[in-house]
């Protein structure tokens, strides 16, 4: 057999490998045949889509380049090079590539799919609204652009817009879960939390949560009489919102229920200190019998609370805070979130733009940041450490209730900050998480909070000089 014919049986082996799910037996196939036609573009195309499903990004972006590089006429792989970058935050990069690709081939939705996708990395969102509608002229049903411009039009703040064109795009592929959700979310962040909190339910069907549901075999919980019930509350996704939602644990023990709640371990003695539980357990500990289940998140829906009826008495978790001598002012700060949340790029500032606060006399800063990002101010000798282990909440919450301010970007450190009623000043993104809405300076959530947002997305300038000039008329017992 022609070592030609050998490399495309070799392929079409690898594709229904990967198609199978059966991604070791693909790579193994595409190895072979690169043996016998080293640098085929077809071949590397195939095993970078491989790669890329398997969440190997960089190998996958090698095989791509390798593929464009052997053939520059290759669209396809100028486009999943585009999207791999757009992955890897590389967005200037990603620009060029689905550039290059619309030069080669100018109607094809895709490539103007990335290319919008790259310009909202880059902040520019009217941009990439552009982008957007340029494609839907060549494919005006394309359900990924369609919803890529709603909610782009929901991050410029048109949130009416967004909502009119999710609804749209909802009824006319009702089985799009990534729409249904994204649809919650413009919701959510206009007010209208009743129909939000059911949309939301959505969330389950969507790619990124899909079987991450847990305890279905028991009954959900949704308003039924709880008297001589016991109920497991559990959390989901990030420690915000696990810290955000146990406020509503007080009305659920109101029911009569004995409530067991199921959290992350770095919460379960943090969330011990709440009015109303009777058990907390970690993640993946053995759970005592129960008669119902629901998640934390849920609850909003179960109680049909509205903006005006969300339950914001602080604080609701209860710590001793740590003595100190209250001769000066203590500040704490929090300047980056977890970088593998999928909004980490837009929600985190440098340090290097936070640190002129630390010339102020009379005040003393203390450093709030926990993940890998604190080494930004490893040397900086004018922000104090504090000797506590970033996986105990607790102990934080017991530092964080020493303090007189917490100022932070949008992360579990804001949640926290507000949960126990102390001051916090938020900065917030040009388009920020449903939950503190558009153009509010306060939360309804947490009146504790005081929000900076950005006026152009992408620009802290703002928001940060209205912090600066706060900050130089902030003394003790004035916040």
């Amino acid at each position: 057999m022609p070592v030609e014919d050998q490399a495309n049986a070799l392929l079409r082996q690898g594709i229904q490998h990967a198609e199978g799910g059966n991604v070791g037996q693909a790579l193994e196939s595409f190895a072979e045949a690169l043996v016998l036609v080293p640098g085929n573009p077809v071949l590397h195309y195939n095993r970078g889509l491989v790669f890329q499903k398997a969440g190997r990004k960089e190998e996958a972006l090698n095989d791509y380049r390798v593929a464009t590089g052997e053939d520059p006429n290759f669209t396809e792989a100028w486009i999943n090079q585009a999207y791999t970058l757009v992955c890897l935050g590389r967005f200037d990069e990603a620009f060029g590539a689905a550039d290059r690709a619309i030069q080669l081939q100018g109607n094809s939705p895709s490539a103007w799919l990335a290319k919008g996708n790259a310009l909202k990395g880059m902040h520019a969102l009217g941009q990439a609204a552009d982008a957007f509608v340029q494609g839907l002229q060549f494919s005006p049903e394309h359900r990924e652009l369609k919803t890529s411009l709603a909610n782009t039009k929901r991050e410029l703040g048109q949130a009416d817009e967004a909502i009119s064109m999710l609804r749209e795009i909802v009824g006319q592929f009702p089985d799009f879960s990534e729409a249904q959700r994204d649809l919650a979310h413009a919701l959510l962040l206009s007010g209208d939390y009743l129909e939000g909190w059911k949309q939301n339910r959505w969330r389950w069907q969507t790619s990124s949560l899909i079987g991450g549901e847990r305890h279905q075999t028991v009954p959900e919980w949704t308003g039924q009489t709880l008297t001589g019930k016991r109920i497991l509350l559990w959390d989901e996704q990030g420690f915000g919102d696990a810290i955000q939602f146990v406020r509503f644990v007080p009305w659920v023990a109101e029911y009569g229920a004995e409530v067991v709640l199921e959290v992350q371990p770095q919460l379960v003695k943090l969330f011990q200190t709440v009015n109303g539980v009777g058990k907390v357990i970690a993640r993946g500990d053995a759970l005592p019998q129960v008669d119902y289940q629901v998640s934390l998140l849920d609850l909003g829906d179960v109680f049909r609370t509205d903006i005006f009826a969300v339950p914001n008495e602080v604080p609701y978790l209860f710590v001793e805070p740590i003595a100190y001598d209250k001769a000066r002012p203590r500040v704490g700060l929090s300047w980056a979130g977890n970088p593998n949340h999928d909004n980490d790029r837009n929600r985190s500032v440098t340090f290097d733009l936070i640190r002129t606060w630390l010339d102020l006399d009379g005040i003393d800063f203390f450093n709030l940041q926990f993940c890998g990002r604190a080494k930004e101010a490893s040397e900086e000798r004018r922000l104090q450490s504090i000797p506590i282990k970033p996986d105990d909440f607790l102990a934080t919450a017991e530092f964080v209730a020493s303090l007189d301010l917490v100022i932070t970007i949008d992360s579990a450190m804001a949640h926290l900050a507000g949960a126990l009623g102390k001051p916090v000043w938020v900065l917030l993104p040009y388009a920020p998480d449903w939950r503190w809405m558009l153009s509010r300076e306060h939360s309804h959530w947490y009146p504790s909070a005081a929000l900076f947002r950005q006026s152009i997305p992408g620009d802290w300038s703002v928001p940060l000089q209205k912090i600066s000039e706060k900050l130089l008329s902030f003394c003790w017992g004035n916040t």
